[in-house]
């Protein structure tokens, strides 16, 4: 008996020293301290990449592929009126002349591309305009290009069709012009109502425009009203966060975002914040504050949490398309900068206006770049899926994953159980506020213990304030369309 103790002590030792990196740290609250920092998990991780000279036979199979039977498509609108400080997702500025251009090779690419889907395969349940800021396009345009997919696209009878607005620039002609070629969710980009926190990040409508213009658009009963806030910018305090709160749900909309603040690396906010320009900028302990405030108050509000970062008022907010590409569904994706799933291939179009426009008039399909999965990438959209969700099962994971790993797995989250961020129960990990606040760090370890990786231990290099790697437009694209925007 105590030979076998001894051999079970020494398997958690080995145990422990394994899995530490990942541990959390105890205490009385976990959503402030469980790590230093939050880790971004990368939707390309683990994927190799087509070779050029190999990338249009690749790229035929895929279309060839039938997918299973569900699939979204994205489409991608790269002009913005401005930059704002914290967006790292500016590719062009707005154009007359350019987005006339790009509108007809989007056309152009849409059409020839759903001539060569199989027949039979899935149809698209979500269709999601992001950018960038589909609404710089113009009324014309927009109708356009939605009908263009309408009729090329196999949309199914309740397809979700959304579309990225702001609040400048999108009058009642475009809206009734998006409502006219099918669209019937809009997610509007507030991040704030304070005037001097938006004005700060080069937003230009004040808190008063901004409310004016949203109670005109929920008065449009055709459409699900999502707005998207952000926590964590500089200059809102909690007191300016609890008013942008009340303000959000005053107005009625049938979805709510709640983002954390991101400093993505190359972004003006990012560059401005490293030269001392913003000293109020948030830490990472006042953005855990924030989101327990947040979800505090929409709960006491009788808000239904569908995610981690999304809150639903009414059940005309279905948010098909964020949660279909979590777990990683077929993406068809079109537009320059846009990024797509397809039969186990992740790629990303040409970011470049001219390189993409040249490629489609000479009948090409834009490639910048095509990668592949590995055996591990169903395990690891599982494992994506159920904890943006709130809730894992383990048992789904039994013939995806070996069973060292589902081992690693249950004592890890055992550690984590023990330091607030979960509860067990069966074969279920069901997150606590605090495991929703650090999803992302528990989806980072999972992930390493899938691939066999040895991954450094969390940093606080950051110095207090949340940061995220440098990556790739098309691929934040592909990720989440629930991010700064």
């Amino acid at each position: 008996m105590q030979a076998c103790a001894c051999r079970r002590s020494r398997v958690m030792s080995r145990m422990d020293e394994k899995l530490a990196v990942y541990f959390a740290r105890t205490g009385d609250d976990p959503l402030r301290t469980a790590f230093a920092m939050r880790r971004a998990v990368m939707p390309w991780r683990r994927q190799q990449a087509v070779p050029a000279e190999g990338m249009a036979a690749a790229w035929a199979q895929v279309l060839d592929a039938v997918p299973g039977s569900h699939r979204i498509a994205y489409i991608h609108v790269p002009f913005c009126a401005n930059h704002c400080l914290f967006c790292g997702f500016y590719r062009n500025a707005c154009s007359q002349d350019a987005m006339a251009h790009y509108t007809e090779c989007l056309v152009a690419e849409i059409s020839r591309e759903a001539a060569r889907l199989p027949a039979g395969s899935a149809p698209v349940e979500a269709l999601y305009l992001g950018g960038g800021t589909p609404s710089a396009l113009s009324a014309q345009q927009l109708e356009r290009i939605l009908n263009t997919a309408r009729q090329c696209l196999p949309l199914t009878d309740d397809c979700e069709v959304t579309l990225e607005a702001r609040i400048t620039h999108f009058d009642d002609d475009k809206i009734d012009a998006c409502i006219a070629a099918g669209v019937n969710r809009i997610s509007i980009g507030v991040q704030s109502f304070d005037t001097q926190v938006r004005r700060r990040q080069g937003r230009q409508s004040s808190r008063e425009e901004a409310i004016h213009f949203l109670e005109r658009l929920r008065a449009r009963e055709q459409l699900a009203l999502v707005i998207d806030l952000l926590y964590g910018l500089p200059g809102q305090t909690q007191d300016v966060w609890q008013q942008d709160l009340r303000t959000a749900v005053a107005l009625a909309p049938d979805g709510v975002d709640l983002y954390g603040l991101n400093l993505i690396p190359g972004t003006p906010l990012q560059r401005a914040t490293a030269n001392g320009k913003f000293p109020d900028m948030a830490t990472l302990e006042h953005q855990s504050l924030s989101y327990r405030a947040g979800a505090a108050f929409l709960a006491a509000e009788g808000w239904n949490q569908l995610s981690n970062s999304h809150w639903q008022r009414t059940p005309l907010e279905r948010n098909r398309y964020n949660r279909l590409i979590k777990e990683g569904v077929d993406c068809l994706a079109y537009g320059s900068g846009a990024g797509g799933l397809a039969g186990g291939h992740s790629y990303a179009i040409d970011g470049d206006l001219t390189r993409y426009g040249e490629a489609v008039q000479a009948g090409r399909k834009p490639l910048a770049g095509l990668s592949v999965g590995d055996a591990r990438q169903p395990a690891r959209q599982w494992v994506t899926a159920g904890f943006e969700a709130g809730r894992l099962d383990l048992a789904g994971l039994k013939s995806l994953a070996p069973d060292p790993c589902l081992q690693q797995m249950q004592y890890l989250a055992e550690q984590w159980q023990s330091a607030g961020l979960l509860r067990i129960e069966g074969s279920r990990l069901d997150l606590t506020l605090a495991g929703r606040f650090w999803a992302s760090n528990l989806i980072f370890a999972f992930d390493a213990l899938l691939s066999g990786d040895a991954v450094p231990a969390y940093s606080s290099a950051s110095g207090g304030h949340p940061q995220q790697p440098r990556e790739p437009v098309f691929l934040r694209q592909v990720a989440d369309k629930e991010v700064v925007s």
